[in-house]
C-alpha cells in the first residue's frame, strides 16, 4: 500500500503539502509525527496553476492538502502524481479531488470530519447577529461619519430552520433554542427522533422554509442539493427572513438571491460560501448592506485549526503505518495502482 514507490531519502516516504498558504502546518508541532516516518516537502504559497500543482506532486507518495487553499486535484494531476498512493484532504468536503479517478488508480481519499462543527455554528451564530442587528452596516456608517441607528430584529422567539442535521446543526441548534429560538428542521430522511435529539421538530421542507425566520443550510454539494435554493424557494420564505450559508456555495442559486434581496424579500444573507471563490471583484453583494460576508472563513479559529491538523496528520500516520482511517474511497486500497 504505501510502501510502494518510495520516493524520499533514505527510503522513507515523501509527503508533499502543496498549498500551506496560512503556515497553518508549517507553524505546527504535529508536523515532527509524520517526519518521524517520511520525508515532508511543505509549500508556503499556493500554486500558480496546474502545471505548478503538478510540479509540486509528482514525486509524492502522500498529498496533504490544506482545504481552504482552493487546490484541486483533477485527472490530469492524479495522472502524473506516478507515485501517488493517498489524499488527504484537511476539510470534510473532497469534492475539489476526483476520487473517482483516484479509486481507479488506488489513490486512498481521506477527510478530516467534526474538527470544524463547533467553530462554524458559532459562526453561523454571528452571522446571524450581524444581519439581524446590521451590525457591520452600522459600523460601515459611524466610520463614515454618520450616526444614526439602523433598526434591526430580536432573535428571541423568531423560528431557526436548518435545512439539514449535521455535526454543524446539531452544534448550533441548542445555541440558538438558548436564545429562546424555535428550531425547525428538514433533512434528508427527515427523521424525527433525529431531530429531536439535536433539539430540533422536524417538518417537511416546505413548512421550513415558510416557517423560518432565519433559514441555516448544512448539507453537503451534490447534484441533488446543486441551487436546491433558488427562486422558487426563496419566494416560499417569509418577507423580511434571514438566510445563512456556511455549508457550499452552489447550494444557493446566487442569481436569485440577489433578486430576493434587492426587492427586499429577504432582509439580508449571512454568508460564508459562494459560486466562485474568491468572491470576483465585481460581485454584487460587495455593495449590499444587507449581506454579511466571510471568506470561507467559518471553520478557521485556533482551536479548530489545532483539531484539524492533528486529525489530518492522524490520517496520513493511519496509512503509512498500514492502518488507513477516514478512507473515503476504501475501494483504492483493493485496487491494483496504475503505472
Amino acid at each position: 500500500m504505501a510502501s510502494r514507490g518510495k520516493a524520499g531519502t533514505n527510503g522513507a516516504p515523501r509527503v508533499v503539502i502543496p498549498d500551506d498558504v496560512n503556515g497553518a502546518y508549517t507553524a505546527s508541532p504535529e508536523l515532527e509525527r509524520l517526519r518521524t516516518l517520511a520525508q515532508v516537502d511543505v509549500h508556503t504559497t499556493r500554486p500558480a496553476d496546474e502545471n505548478d500543482l503538478i510540479a509540486r506532486v509528482r514525486e509524492a507518495d502522500v498529498l496533504l492538502s490544506f482545504r481552504p487553499a482552493f487546490t484541486r486535484f483533477p485527472k490530469p494531476v492524479l495522472e502524473a502524481s506516478k507515485r501517488l498512493r493517498m489524499v488527504c484532504i484537511s476539510g470534510t468536503g473532497v469534492e475539489d479531488v476526483d476520487v473517482a479517478e483516484a479509486t481507479a488508480r488506488g489513490i486512498a481519499v481521506t477527510n478530516v470530519v467534526g474538527s470544524a462543527n463547533r467553530a462554524v455554528a458559532e459562526l453561523c451564530l454571528a452571522l446571524m447577529f450581524a444581519v439581524a442587528r446590521r451590525v457591520p452596516a452600522q459600523d460601515r456608517a459611524i466610520r463614515r461619519g454618520e450616526w444614526a441607528g439602523q433598526e434591526g430584529i430580536e432573535l428571541g422567539g423568531k423560528v431557526l430552520g436548518l435545512v439539514g442535521i449535521s455535526g454543524i446543526s446539531s452544534e448550533l441548534a441548542p445555541m440558538a433554542a438558548a436564545l429562546g429560538m424555535q428550531v425547525l428542521s428538514w433533512s434528508r430522511n427527515n427523521d424525527p427522533a433525529r431531530a429531536r435529539a439535536v433539539g430540533a421538530t422536524a417538518v417537511s421542507f416546505d413548512e421550513v422554509l415558510e416557517r423560518s425566520d432565519v433559514l441555516s443550510l448544512h448539507v453537503r454539494l451534490n447534484p441533488e442539493t446543486r441551487n436546491m435554493i433558488g427562486a422558487e424557494q426563496l419566494a416560499r420564505m417569509k418577507r423580511g427572513a434571514i438566510l445563512l450559508n456556511t455549508a457550499r456555495g452552489g447550494v444557493v442559486n446566487e442569481p436569485a438571491l440577489l433578486a430576493a434581496l434587492e426587492r427586499g424579500h429577504l432582509a439580508g444573507a449571512g454568508l460564508d460560501v459562494f459560486a466562485a471563490e474568491p468572491l470576483p471583484k465585481e460581485h454584487p453583494f460587495l455593495r449590499m448592506d444587507s449581506v454579511v460576508m466571510t471568506p470561507v472563513s467559518a471553520w478557521n479559529t485556533v482551536d479548530a485549526s489545532q483539531r484539524m491538523i492533528r486529525q489530518s496528520v492522524d490520517n496520513v500516520v493511519g496509512f503509512l503505518s498500514g492502518h488507513p482511517i477516514n478512507v473515503v474511497n476504501p475501494a483504492a486500497l483493493q485496487a491494483t495502482p496504475k503505472s
